[in-house]
């Protein structure tokens, strides 16, 4: 009769389960907040372009869990609460905290994209001035070819100059919008985009500026008649990292996640171009109406929209002079208004 020695049995048991523990403690779970309502297709894209394929494919690695949106942190102190530690990813706008780090102003009117600005050192001095200002790691641009669109109720005035003269109107705006609005004569309010409509139908706004997509999404266009052609900008919706999170990081966990920020500055740029498409048919049906402007006039909207933007950062900022050719080449046209909106699909 054999015997069985259970001390040894025992300690290959032991040793089975400390590996099979210390993998589970290798996997680093992200606690992550978005600054958009979840309903935002710039939101979901966040959530089906990055936190998905991240929990896919990081099993053993890294784990995002998404906390959730305007609920868990009002969206202008999301920056700050990232800063503290309440949680380790945030998705969010750099329009919300643009106080803080006024060069997001530079995303907005750049005709070039993530692609580029890897290549050229332009991401690279984002990180640094991410690192200094906002007390953040810059991880990823996110659906950096969804554009804007000046969103009005009532029918908008014209000035002599063909442009919309918006004196006397009173339009909800973020960082995002405010330089272009003022210019063109609004006064500008800041309200939450979870907000407009109640604002619309209380009169307390004429008019919003917003994504050239999400307006359905959030009900925006049951209180929307009018929208201004051509759109302008280019979204400067940023993944940021807390920094203390980002520096407990082993190499293998970074490596992990700079790739998988590389992957979604792409598919999140033709995951929000479908949802895009698919709202352009409900707006038709929802009886928004076009007011195009056309030729010299439109150069000049987008001519004010972009210069006003350049002025603000060079007010604001004393990385300006470095930035801006980086960010912006002139004479090349601007990526949200190319013909076809074609996508950058060579990263």
């Amino acid at each position: 009769m054999k015997f069985v020695n259970t001390s040894i049995i025992a300690a290959a048991a032991a040793t089975v389960a400390m590996a099979g523990g210390s993998a589970i403690a290798m996997e680093k779970v992200l606690n992550t907040v978005t600054a958009l309502q979840p309903t935002n297709i710039i939101a979901k894209s966040y959530l089906q372009t990055f936190v998905a394929p991240v929990n896919k494919a990081g099993k053993g690695i890294v784990k995002v869990k998404y906390v959730g949106g305007q609920e868990v942190v009002p969206p202008r102190k999301a920056a700050a609460a990232l800063k503290r530690g309440q949680f380790d990813l945030l998705s969010a706008p750099t329009a919300y905290y643009i106080g803080t780090v006024p060069e997001g102003y530079g995303l907005l009117a750049s005709n070039q994209g993530p692609r580029i600005l890897r290549k050229n050192g332009g991401f690279a001095l984002l990180q640094k001035i991410y690192k200094q200002k906002a007390g953040s790691h810059l991880l990823a641009w996110g659906e950096s070819m969804t554009s804007y669109h000046m969103y009005l109720h009532k029918k908008p005035k014209m000035g002599k100059n063909g442009l919309p003269d918006l004196n006397g109107y009173k339009m909800r705006a973020t960082g995002t919008y405010r330089p272009l609005f003022r210019a063109l004569g609004a006064t500008t309010i800041n309200i939450k985009s979870s907000e407009v409509i109640t604002a619309i139908q209380r009169g307390t706004v004429d008019g919003y500026g917003f994504t050239d997509v999400s307006v359905v999404a959030i009900g925006l266009d049951k209180v929307t008649k009018y929208r201004i052609m051509p759109n302008f900008y280019q979204t400067n919706n940023v993944l940021t990292v807390n920094l203390n999170t980002w520096d407990s990081l082993t190499k293998k966990q970074k490596d992990f996640l700079n790739a998988q920020a590389v992957k979604y500055e792409t598919t999140s740029v033709k995951f929000v171009e479908k949802g895009r498409l698919a709202e352009e048919k409900v707006l038709r049906k929802s009886g928004v109406k076009d007011v195009v402007l056309k030729g010299d006039v439109a150069a000049k909207y987008l001519s004010i929209a972009h210069g006003e933007i350049w002025k603000e950062l060079k007010k604001r900022s004393k990385f300006h002079d470095q930035l801006k050719p980086l960010l912006y080449i002139d004479g090349k046209a601007n990526r949200q208004v190319e013909i076809g909106r074609k996508l950058d699909e060579k990263r």
